[in-house]
């Protein structure tokens, strides 16, 4: 257990040394393709409706019983 909390805290600086790195090169908007933003909100959408969907057949199979 000792050995996985070490290595937890190591990986968890390795990640906010990457991030600090990274934090200085921000996309502008002009660098985002719209056909990028449409398939992610396309997907944010779909995955939202099935889970909305699979709550209300879950929940309809629990009332028939």
């Amino acid at each position: 257990m000792n050995k996985f909390i070490s290595a937890a805290g190591l990986a968890l600086f390795s990640v906010l040394a990457w991030a600090d790195e990274t934090a200085a090169v921000v996309p502008s908007p002009e660098e985002v393709s719209p056909t990028a933003m449409i398939i992610v909100v396309l997907l944010m959408v779909l995955m939202v409706g099935g889970f909305i969907a699979f709550t209300v057949l879950k929940d309809r199979k629990r009332k028939e019983k």
